[in-house]
């Protein structure tokens, strides 16, 4: 008798899974992340993003009945689960599980919401297959870790979240284990996903998460009909690791699957505090907290030093040009010393801190040019995104300040009512207090009363 493959294993997790199996802990995160996930996608729902996006499904004409975030037209279930999912991730807001660099709740939300207000699923179902596709997203990188699908120019994000949403989209379908296994290999076909967008602060990028999950929405949908799909789309000779790093590629396999059902990863997944890349965080935390604790203002500063991890100099530091002249708002969620400059500056981060008004700010300009970077010996990266700043002053003086654990992690959480205000700030620019409120209470239910249907009718038009 051969081993069970690495799908096997997860389809088995998943058909097995009940809501009353899921710790309490992790219900209630689960429905903070939903939460978070439909406010940053709302905070981004009427940009100039959102209406080309919008536009581009309604000249596909794939239907309607689905909600469209913010919107007063409704579009099909695939594509307003992409939509949706674009939102979500267009000002880098959504919640990220740091040890693979990936974004899963922005695809799983969406897709989730929709197909379980088609099926007339109950709260509790939802919130078992969302616990499904966030903790299977979580453990398919594992076996390399995020850095190495990054650094071949991949998004975790559309490359690996289509299995998670797979299985998750089969447990609202009430499709079986072999199903659901088969679901799986359907799906490593249809996933990918570039970052090349970032240097140009290009849109595409937004997408990738939601074509993920709409690739494991498809991949059920099929599965559920009897299409066949391989069995080992992680193991196999042409599968997901032998495709991207070769025949010889070494891989984890035992990470994927170690503990699964009761060492949960998605109690690692952590909520941004600050709308801009994850890596920065306790950067930036730092730099606001040398302005409010220390008083320290960019007229003070003789030059400030960043202390990075390796692996994150191409992302935050390098080309140096591109990197501490952003060309626009998107590219300096990725500058480290754009956004160390404004944090320093205004000693706050928030969504007015990541505009053309920041990038055009005399003193933050000036001060961008007063920072460099170094090496982080001590960095805990990608576990925790660590991070500090070394100050020098002009009147001689030095200023240290270095954080290991980034805020969100789970070793510095953010209580429930700080996730309840940063929805409440997302969802105010769509809809008025009343409407914000009762859309938290729909979510904040889905374990009692509460159901999908419920919450996607408050998500149209304000």
């Amino acid at each position: 008798m051969t081993d069970p493959t690495i799908s096997e294993r997860y389809a088995d997790f998943a058909a097995a899974l009940r809501f009353d199996d899921i710790p309490a802990s992790l219900v209630e995160k689960a429905k903070l992340h939903i939460l978070d996930t439909i406010g940053v996608a709302l905070a981004a729902s009427q940009t100039d993003f959102a209406v080309r996006s919008l536009a581009a499904f309604r000249r596909l004409d794939g239907g309607d009945g689905s909600v469209a975030f913010g919107q007063s037209e409704t579009l099909g279930l695939r594509d307003a689960a992409v939509f949706n999912a674009g939102l979500a991730n267009t000002l880098d807001y959504d919640d990220t599980f740091t040890p693979t660099l990936n974004h899963i709740s922005g695809g799983a939300v969406p897709m989730l919401l929709a197909l379980g207000a088609r099926e007339g699923a109950a709260g509790r179902d939802l919130l078992t297959a969302y616990v499904i596709a966030m903790e299977i997203g979580a453990r398919t990188g594992l076996g390399v870790g995020g850095k190495a699908f990054m650094q071949r120019g991949y998004a975790p994000s559309g490359l690996l979240n289509g299995f998670g949403a797979a299985l998750a989209a089969c447990k609202l379908l009430g499709a079986n284990r072999d199903a659901m296994v088969g679901a799986q290999g359907i799906a490593l076909t249809m996933m990918s996903g570039s970052l090349e967008g970032i240097k140009e602060g290009a849109w595409g990028k937004r997408y990738n998460a939601g074509l993920s999950a709409a690739a494991g929405l498809t991949s059920a949908a099929m599965a559920a009909e009897g299409v066949k799909g391989t069995r080992r789309p992680f193991e196999g000779g042409h599968g997901l690791f032998a495709m991207l790093f070769g025949s010889e590629a070494d891989v984890d396999w035992a990470a994927m699957t170690k503990g699964l059902g009761r060492d949960w990863e998605f109690g690692v997944v952590a909520i941004k505090p600050f709308p801009l890349v994850h890596h920065a965080h306790s950067i930036v935390d730092c730099a606001i907290r040398l302005n409010t604790e220390d008083g320290v203002r960019p007229a003070d500063v003789d030059e400030i030093t960043v202390l990075v991890n390796d692996r994150q100099v191409p992302l935050l530091c390098e080309p140096d040009e591109e990197r501490r002249h952003p060309p626009n708002e998107h590219a300096g969620i990725f500058s480290i010393y754009h956004l160390t400059a404004t944090a320093l500056a205004r000693g706050r981060m928030t969504l007015a801190e990541c505009t053309a008004d920041a990038l055009d700010d005399p003193k933050i300009r000036a001060l961008r040019e007063r920072i460099r970077y170094d090496l982080d010996p001590d960095s805990l990266f990608p576990q925790y995104f660590s991070g500090g700043l070394r100050v020098r002053l002009r009147d001689g003086r030095e200023i240290a300040r270095y954080e290991p654990y980034h805020l969100g992690s789970e070793k510095r959480p953010l209580p429930a009512d700080v996730v309840l205000g940063k929805f409440r700030q997302n969802a105010g620019g769509v809809y008025d207090a009343n409407r914000a409120d009762a859309i938290a209470e729909a979510v904040m239910a889905l374990d009692a009363t509460g159901t999908p249907d419920a919450v996607t009718a408050l998500l149209g038009a304000s």
